[in-house]
Parts: C-alpha cells; structure tokens; sequence
C-alpha cells in the first residue's frame, strides 16, 4: 500500500497530481452517463456519490501536492502562481465549451461569464477554486506553515470556514463569492468548506506519509464519517455531504495507492511522447524539400488563417442579410428536419443497446406512410449530436463551414504530398475548396461537400499503395467513405480505377503486368476489407436505394430510348463560359467557376514536362463533360447526372498545384497560348446569348486582370523576388474567388436573388413549422394509441418533413431513395403533386387520402383548395388561421377487400377508374394472383367515374394540335368549358409523353390551375427528378354543387405533347357505403411502435387484408402466431391473405441483413487487427 519508490518525493508528486486527474475523470464520465440515462436509478445513484467523493478528494490531492512542492522549489510563489495560471487555464479551455456546445450558452455569455464570473462553469467549476487556492498559497503560506504547528487555531480556522455551509438557500448568487464561501445557485464549489480535507492533505504530506492506513488517518475518517452522521440525523444535508465525502474520500484515495506506479509510468510516457513530438515540431527539416512536422504545423496555422478570412469574405452576404446557409428548397423540405430527427434518434438507439435491447428503432411511421429510419454516418454529420434543438440552425450553417475547411485541408494535403510548396498548397486549397461547384454544391447540398474532402486523401491513399505498397490508409478510407455514402464511394472509385491504371502505364518504373497486377490485388483486397468495415452503410442506405425507383428506372435500353449521344449544341459554350464563372453551367450540376489562374495553368500542362497522368486525367475528365452517357455512369444509371464534376474539380485545381511555381518564368510562346485562350473567350461570349449578361463581362475582366499579371511577373523590366510573386499570386488568386463568389451569391434582379433563397436566421424552425397539424394534439380523441394518419390541405415545400418535428404519421416526405412502390402508386394515380424524391400530398383527392388512412386534415387560410368530401371542421386556432379538419369516413390501419384484381388488367384503365378501382378491389400483381384462388376474382367493376364532354377550350397565347400545345408567350392561359354533375369530385386530366424532345437537357413549364375555390401550381419537368408519368390528373376540387370551367396558365413559354385533354368526375353518391364495406371487417386496435404493427381482426370470409404500410423487404407478418406471407397490393401498400375467423396480426420490421451486417463488421475488424499485428511480427522477425 506504499507510494514511496526510487525517488520517493517525485513518486508521490506525480501520485498527487493523478489523484486531481482520476477524481475529475470520474467526475466527468459519471456526469455525462446521468445526461444520457439519469433516469436510471443506479446511474442517478453512482453519480451522486461521485459529486460528493470528487471535490473532498481533489482538494486532499491539492493540499498533498502544494505540501511537496513547497519542499521542492526556492520559488514557491512563482511555482503557485504558475499553477494558478494552469488551473484557470483548464477552468477555460473545459468549461468554456461545454457551456457553448451541451449548455447551449451565447458564445457572448460565456465569455462574459468567465471574464466577469457572475456565473461559474459547473462542469469546470473545481479548477476555478483549485486556482485559487494556488493563488492564496502564493501569498499566504508562510501563514499557513505556522497555523500547521497549532492545531487548535487550524482547527478554528477551519470551523470558520465550514461555517457558511449553514447559510440560508439562495443567499449568494455570485460566482466568485460562491468559490470562496459557497452558495447554492452558483454551480461554484466551495473553498472555505473544503479546508478540513485540504488541510488533511497538507498534513500527510508534511509526514511524509508512505502510506495512508495510518491511526491518525484512521481516527479522521472515523471522525468524518461520525459528523456526518449527526448531521444526517439533523437533515442538514450540506454539511452532511461535506463529512460524508471527507470519509469516502479517503475510502478512495487507499484504493488508488497500489496503482501509484502505473499512474506514475503512464505520466512518465505521455510525457516522453510530448517531448519528443515537440522536438521533431522544433528542429529543422534534416534536407531540403522534406516536410516536417514543423513545417506542417505551420502550414496548418497558416491555412486556418487564410481559410477564416476567404470564408468570412464569400459568405459575408449571408452575414450581411441575416441569413444562414439553409437552402428553402432541400434544406428546409428534408435535411434541418432530418437533423432534428437525428438528435433524437441516435440517443434512443444508445439508450436502446445499453438497455439490452437490440432490436432498436429501425422504421419510422411519421414520413411518407412510412419508410426506413435514414441514418448518416458522415463523422462530420455526428457533430450535430453535440447541440441542443434550439441550436440546430446555428450548427448547420457551423458545419457546412467546417465541411468547406475540411475539403481544402484534404486538397492542402494532396499538394503537400507531392511536394509542392506551401505557396502552392495554400493557392490551390482556396482554389479547391471556394471553386464554383464547391460554392453551389455547398451552400444547397451540404453533404456534396463529403466527397470533396475524401477523394483528395483517397489519393494520397492510393500513391502510399502504389510506391510502398502500404495499404492501411486506404482500407480505412475506403471504410469512412462507405459509411458517408455509397454514391460517394462508386464515383470516387470509378475515380481511383482511371488513375490506377494512368498511373502505372503512364510510370516507366510501373509500366509492367507484374506491378500492374499485385498491385492491383492489393487495392482491391484493401477495398474489400474496408468495405466490410463500413458495410452497414450498404444494408441501411444502399438498402433504401435498391428498393427506390432510382435503382430501377436506369435500365441501358431506357436510356439509350431516351437520351441523345451528345448534349445541345450550347453545351459546350456554356462549358467554355462556366469555367471560370459561378454564375453560368452547363447544366446538370456541372459547376466548374474556377480562378481564371486555374484555366490559364492548363497550358503549362501541354507546353512542359509534366506527369503523364494529369494530362490523360485531364483529357478523360473533359471529355466525360461533354457525353451524357458519363453523366449516367456516374449517377449509378438512374439519370444524367454530372454530380461527379467534383472529380473534374480536384483534377484542375492539381494542375494548378503543378503549374504554379513554373508560372514565373512563361515564355512568349505560353503566353501567347494564354493570351489566345483569353481572346477566344471573349469571341466566344460576344457571339452567344451571354453578350448582355452583366456578369461574363466580371468573369472576362477577371481573366484579363489574371492576363495582365502574368505578363508583369515575367516581365525582364520589372523584377520580383520570390516572396513577392507568391505574394501577389496568392493575392490575386484569393480577390478572383471572393469576386467570382460574390456575383454568384448576390447574383438575381431587382426582386429575386440567390440570397433569396436562404432561409433567414431564426426562422428556419418557423418555416418547416406552418402547419395546422402542429396543434394535433389539442384535437380531442387526437390522442389515442390507434393509428392514423395526418396530412395538410396542400403541402409546401417547407412542411414536407414537418412531421418529423411533430410526429404525426403524414404521407408527405423528401426522400432521395422513394419507395418504388409508392412511386408507382402515384403514377398510377396521374398525381400531380409529387416527384421522383418527394410527395407533397395527394392533392386534396378524398379516394386517395381515405384509402392511405388519413383521419386528419390541416388546413391554413392561404390554402386555395376545396375541402374533400366527408371531412368536418374540428379544431380552429385563435387567430383562425389554421384549422383541423376530421375525416367522418376515415379508414383504420388495416382494411379487408373481398374482391381482387389483376394489376395488369387495369394497365389500361385511367387514372381517374384506377383511383375508383382502389375502392372496390384489391388490385394485385400478376405474379400473386395464384397466391389469392380463395379469394373472388372482379370480373366486372361498378366503375362511376365519367368522362365528360369537353364543350369549348379558350386559348390565349395558346395554339394546339392533335398532339402539341404550344406555349407562345408567358400568361398563355386555356380555359375549358364543360358540364360536372353535382355532388362529385372534378378532375382535368391530360395524357401523353408531354416531353416528346430528349435531349439530355433541363426543361421546365410552369402550369397554375384554377378553378371556382382551386388555384394552385404544377411544373412540368425534365430533369433528374422527373416522375416520367403517363397521365396527370389535376384535382378541379369536390363541390356539392356543379363545376363549369377551369382554366390552365402558363408562367413561361414552351411545348407540350399529349395524347389526349379530358374531364373526369367521381361522384360521392356511393362513398359512404363503399368505405363502411371496406371498414366492415378491418383491424382493430391498430398501434404501430417502433417496429411492430399489431392488432385483431375479424373476417367474415376469406379476404385480403391492406395494411397501409408501403411493402418492402424487411417486413414480416404473423397471423396467429405464424409467420405468414405478405404481397404488394393496390400498387405500394401490403396485403396479407386472411381466412375466415379471428385473427391477431403483427407485423415485424428488421432492416434486411441487419444482423449479416453486423457480423460481417465484426469479422473484418478481426483481420484488418490481425493482418496489421501479423505485418509487424514478421517485420521484426526479418530485422
């Protein structure tokens, strides 16, 4: 039990010194496991002890170590005051953030807190007084000595200082006098009632005690264990505590003195490796050109300066208009919302597994009828974690400024790696990481941020592969990469695969099939290792994708049906135009804007000796710019999609790196090709349609002014030194970015610019907020443990995923891997309020929102859209802007149809008679009606849908054919005119491939509908979401009276084609029966939590029960206990084959492969470990 050794005052000096660091260890871990699971009565439990051991116990340790070093040092004073310093310090550097970051305190407060110490940081609050008591020892220990040697008068003093222990509550409410004396709404831990163990400490040191099982330590833990009994006994809980923690104080410093020589080993380590990191920080580079810690160390200094300053320029208008980096279209629609679902979601997954339950949340019933639970494993996407709801706005902007960092740090690190200049490194990491697409991926997009940031370092990975053959980097790269997406990870290693390959035939020392193929094995076993690391990403996200439309809707024949060989004939203008500018692309997420310095480099790429692999890289990746079948490689061949064009970025912005040092010393002819180039794009310009577009005069000046430098920096009249032409490089390049960056951001007219589309700060929660849904829950019979569904009147962009904020089960989502059923429903239905990544809702249509469960509907005053039939006002707010209506047909969860149909039977049926069809039969896919020959085949359907005779069409700006509308001029309206019976809900349908055209271009048409009581938008689009739908169906509203007329405005100008113009009507006269049928035997006491559906049914015959869950794999049905089979039914719901009886169902949801996941996780770990313990064992062998 000895803690006397070699040196036996340094022994027990470091022992002291790790009692401060154990107790306060303790300390922290017990506080956050009481955050997380304080309801847990053993955790509450445990982290009481702890707060009232670790105080006593640190003051001992300090008291114990103040004794040493009095003995130790000539200058005590300045010893404390040092250590007063340190304390403070560490008082700051824990309390300050834990404030900002968990407490969620104003940055401002903080500071003014610690600056003013009005109110103590709680988690940091025992250095504060440690600090102090360091303080008062510097002035005041020959005092203390004396009062050492009287026992008596020590033993008033510290009866003094206990004293304040009996103050009133709440008596002291400043911090620093709650430091010194106490007080309860400080959060400051108190000296003066500490004195007794400090003094304790103090006197074991002067002992020189070995050893704490002594009598007198003995008698004093007795004694404090007595008094706090008494105290007890007396319920004065303060002092109680005091004494109590003086007792298991001690009880804990004794269980600490065997370990003394470790803590004192482990200290002795930490301490070597510091001072060794330092030393190679401090010396020189030991040759010339060789990187350092030193001098990354500085690099990095200085690129965080340099970052901070260009981030602060380009973003100022965003600071300038208040406004944060949420885009009002995806940012407010799904990423804020998936956030703050996130927060919630990650902690309740935790808190799962500790409680031995694994069978966590996996499915989400709140979103789109119901989908997968998404989880992002993007590292950066974590720190969402470490703020609170209310700071989630702030965060988001936070960390897209962190991903914009991180993505030049990678660049700096490509750059460095090569061996290129620190000037070069910083010149093309702001170059890289403020480049157009950067700006625009960015600030919309955030996460397209993500593969910015890994390829570069997939890179550095992959030449680690090829020189030395090191493999590790890559196979955890490959692992991080896979986890932030598996989209990230195909493109980059389609990437990585051209390079590879460049590399080793483009290198003499590589160009043999020997290295071409070992090499080659080697990065694929890296892939395959690191893939099974970060595999799980693949059963959850990847899952979702193959299950979406976007995984099925790519197919080779369709594309190649649908898509020219090559782009407009603009394309390759806009690409020559978009190079150096932010304010024009091709089109198709082709954003390029580099600094003109990075178009003009280029030529040094043709013109020098350079790698062999940049200009092949370069020629590829241009060319994969101009032909849409890249753009449909690269997006998994779902669509034409150039969201690689990051890759195109990282390939530029390294010729920069290359060509920069060399742009010193250009000759005539180099500058003559640049001066060309410049020339060209100012011809090309003058003869396109961006003559009178005020920015390509900004972007062409800004090459010229990048011209005209270049001339003067080799100039023979005008010398430079090296530093000054760095300088003035660096310089120019950074004033291009912030420029080009700013006509980009401020870009727009008069009353609309692209800051517009920024959500302002503080209202981004407000936004995704302005639903009637909100006050669900003040709705009586609301609040019921039976499941139903809520959607709005008409959904916004804003409130898509507001139901993850409130929790309601809504059909409106934004997801970009859509359930492919759901896709096809809406197809099949002509909706016209979706696309290929979003429903908005089911167009106030009464069939559809019945058959999806919906029991509630909220309705704001600015809607423009009639009230379904059968749905009562319920709720109305104050100001009655928003109002509740309940839906006195509503169906439950799970309803029975005795009747099916073959899906492709009513192939041909319009929308309008499938919506009906729905309501009469279960319709099922051709390959499951063997599965249902006990149910009843529909022969025939008493189908009340009418098309009506369309009497006269008005056009205005309008001219038709057989087969084309023809849009000539912005306002073009058509207004139809026909006879609706009374008491029907009315539709204008139109069919057709309304973009006869492909060609690989972006097309959109602005349509508003109206008619009496109904106005609102649709836009026809061909782009990467369109839904590719047959037939729309635009809901004309339910009147009890008869509809005349609607009218179709056009916002722009263009062409449609179609097959045919018509008016639907679907009468209500036979609703009500149609719904009780469905509703006659359907499931009871229907309660979905968190994966399982159950409930009870009874059906008077063999029938198909429709539970209103989209089918996908990972759903399992039991009917009575047996697991029984599900199907797809009426397009994307499930439907289970139920016989005559009583029967209790559940359904059980499991990620598909969850647990193969899981072990395939496991098993990679294992060897990743033991290959690396193995590479080592034999390395040492060999030496």
């Amino acid at each position: 039990m000895s803690i006397q050794g070699k040196n036996g005052t340094s022994r027990r000096e470091v022992f002291s010194r790790e009692l401060i660091v154990a107790f306060y260890f303790i300390f922290l871990v017990m506080t956050a496991l009481c955050h997380k699971f304080g309801e847990v009565h053993i955790v509450h439990a445990f982290a009481r002890i702890v707060q009232i051991v670790y105080v006593p116990g640190i003051f001992f340790a300090v008291g114990y170590y103040i004794q040493i070093q009095s003995e130790k040092y000539g200058d005590f004073k300045g010893c404390m005051l040092r250590h007063a310093a340190y304390s403070l310090g560490l008082y700051a550097l824990l309390g300050i953030p834990y404030e900002v970051f968990a407490k969620h305190v104003d940055p401002f407060t903080t500071i003014r807190n610690f600056i003013s110490f009005i109110k103590i940081f709680e988690i940091s609050a025992i250095f504060l007084s440690v600090s102090i008591v360091f303080l008062l020892c510097a002035y005041l220990w020959d005092y203390i000595e004396g009062w050492m040697e009287k026992p008596i008068l020590l033993l008033l003093i510290c009866i003094i200082g206990f004293l304040p222990v009996f103050l009133p509550e709440g008596i002291i409410g400043y911090g620093l006098a709650g430091t010194l004396i106490g007080g309860d709404r400080t959060h400051a831990v108190a000296i003066s009632t500490e004195l007794f163990v400090f003094f304790w400490g103090v006197f074991c040191a002067r002992k020189k005690q070995n050893t704490f099982l002594e009598k007198k330590n003995f008698i004093m833990a007795a004694l404090s264990f007595v008094i706090a009994g008494v105290f007890a006994v007396l319920h004065i809980k303060a002092a109680c505590f005091v004494f109590l923690g003086m007792f298991l104080a001690f009880i804990a410093i004794n269980i600490c003195v065997p370990f003394a020589g470790i803590y004192a080993a482990l200290e002795e380590a930490v301490v070597n490796i510091l001072e060794r990191v330092w030393g190679i920080i401090t010396t020189p580079a030991s040759r010339e050109g060789e990187e350092n810690w030193r001098s990354l160390l500085r690099y990095f200094i200085g690129y965080t300066v340099l970052f901070v300053v260009m981030a602060v320029l380009i973003f100022l208008p965003y600071i300038l208009q208040n406004k944060t980096l949420i885009w009002e279209a995806d940012g407010l629609g799904q990423y804020v919302p998936k956030v703050y679902r996130f927060i919630q979601y990650i902690p309740e997954i935790f808190k799962d597994i500790f409680s031995g339950n694994f069978d966590f949340k996996q499915y989400d019933f709140t979103t789109g009828l119901g989908a997968t639970v998404a989880i992002s494993y993007d590292p950066v996407y974590w720190l969402y974690l470490l703020f609170s709801p209310a700071k989630i706005e702030k965060a988001y902007s936070f960390l897209i400024i962190v991903r914009y960092f991180l993505a030049g740090l990678s660049m700096s690190g490509l750059v460095l790696y090569f061996k290129k200049s620190h000037f070069a490194a910083y010149t093309t990491s702001i170059v890289y990481a403020f480049s157009g697409y950067a700006i625009y991926a960015g600030t919309k997009h955030g996460q397209f941020l993500t593969p910015m940031i890994l390829l570069p370092i997939l890179v550095v990975a992959m030449e680690r592969l090829i020189r030395n053959r090191k493999w590790y980097m890559l196979t955890v790269l490959v692992a991080v990469s896979l986890l932030c997406s598996y989209y990230f990870l195909y493109m980059n290693t389609i990437a990585l695969g051209i390079y590879f390959v460049l590399r080793i035939v483009c290198t003499e020392e590589y160009r043999n099939w020997k290295t071409f193929f070992e090499r080659g094995f080697i990065i694929v076993g890296s892939y395959i290792l690191g893939a099974s690391l970060g595999v799980i990403s693949l059963f959850t996200s990847f899952g979702s994708y193959m299950g979406s439309s976007r995984s099925g809707g790519g197919k080779i024949t369709a594309f190649l049906s649908t898509t020219p060989l090559f782009y407009r004939t603009e394309w390759l203008v806009d690409f020559f135009t978009s190079y150096i500018s932010d304010n024009f692309a091709s089109g198709l997420w082709l954003k390029l804007g580099f600094a003109p310095l990075a178009m003009l480099a280029i030529v040094l790429l043709f013109t020098r000796k350079n790698r062999k692999e940049l200009r092949w890289l370069f020629v590829i990746f241009t060319v994969f710019s101009l032909f849409p079948v890249f753009g449909y490689i690269f997006s998994g061949f779902s669509n034409v999609n150039n969201r690689w064009g990051y890759i195109y970025v990282v390939i530029v912005s390294f010729i920069l790196a290359e060509s920069l040092d060399k742009m010193r010393d250009l000759s005539g002819k180099e500058l003559g090709i640049m001066t060309a180039i410049t020339g060209l794009y100012g011809l090309v310009n003058v003869f396109s349609d961006k003559l009178f577009v005020p920015s390509i005069y900004g972007a062409f000046g800004l090459l010229a002014a990048t011209l005209i430098m270049l001339f003067l920096l080799n100039s023979d009249k005008i010398t430079f030194s090296k530093k000054q032409f760095r300088g003035i490089v660096l310089g120019m390049t950074a004033l291009v970015i912030f420029l080009n960056a700013k006509w980009f951001i401020t870009s727009g007219d008069d009353s609309y610019t692209h800051l517009d589309t920024y959500v302002s700060a503080g209202d981004s929660k407000k936004k995704i907020s302005g639903t009637a849904l909100k006050h669900l829950d003040e709705v009586p019979g609301a609040d019921t443990d039976e499941f139903y569904r809520s959607t709005n009147l008409v959904t916004t962009g804003n409130l898509r995923s507001s139901s993850l904020l409130y929790g309601y089960n809504d059909v409106s989502t934004f997801s970009s891997t859509l359930n492919g059923g759901i896709v096809n429903y809406n197809n099949a239905m002509g909706n016209c309020r979706w696309n290929i990544v979003s429903i908005y809702d089911y167009n106030f249509r009464t069939y559809l929102n019945t058959l999806a469960s919906v029991k509630y509907m909220g309705v704001a005053k600015k809607n423009t859209a009639t009230i379904p039939y059968g749905y009562k006002k319920v709720q109305e707010t104050k100001n009655k802007y928003y109002s509740i209506y309940e839906n006195q047909y509503s169906l439950p969860l799970g309803y029975t149809y005795d009747k099916i149909v073959n899906a492709d039977r009513i192939d041909q049926y319009s929308a309008a008679e499938k919506q009906e069809t729905t309501m009469l039969a279960a319709i099922v896919e051709d390959k499951d009606m063997d599965k249902n020959s006990n149910l009843t085949v529909a022969t025939k359907l008493p189908l009340t849908a009418q098309k009506l005779k369309i009497k006269n069409i008005k056009l205005n700006g309008v001219s038709m054919t057989k087969d084309t509308i023809e849009i000539e001029k912005p306002g073009a309206t058509m207004k139809f005119s026909f006879e609706a019976p009374a008491n029907a809900e009315t539709y204008l349908s139109l069919v057709g491939d309304i973009y006869a055209e492909k060609d690989a271009k972006e097309h959109f048409i602005t349509a508003r509908i109206k008619a009496p009581g109904v106005k609102y938008g649709h836009k026809f689009r061909i782009d990467a979401y369109t839904t590719g739908q047959k037939e729309y169906l635009f809901n004309l509203g339910y009147r009890e009276g008869a509809v005349k007329t609607c009218t179709l405005k056009f916002v722009g100008t263009g062409t449609l084609k179609y097959k045919d113009l018509a008016i639907y009507s679907q009468t209500m006269s036979n609703y009500a029966d149609r719904v009780n049928a469905l509703k006659e035997n359907s499931l009871q006491n229907a309660k979905a939590e968190k994966n399982t559906v159950t409930g009870n049914i009874t059906v008077d015959k063999d029938k198909m029960l429709v539970v209103t869950l989209p089918y996908q794999k990972g759903w399992t049905a039991y009917v009575d206990g047996k697991k029984t089979d599900i199907q797809r039914v009426n397009y994307q719901y499930i439907g289970i084959n139920l016989k005559k009886g009583t029967h209790d169902i559940k359904l059980h949801y499991q990620l598909p492969g969850i647990k193969l996941a899981f072990m395939i996780i496991g098993c990679g770990i294992i060897a990743f470990v033991a290959i690396i313990i193995f590479n080592i064992v034999r390395k040492r062998r060999k030496n």
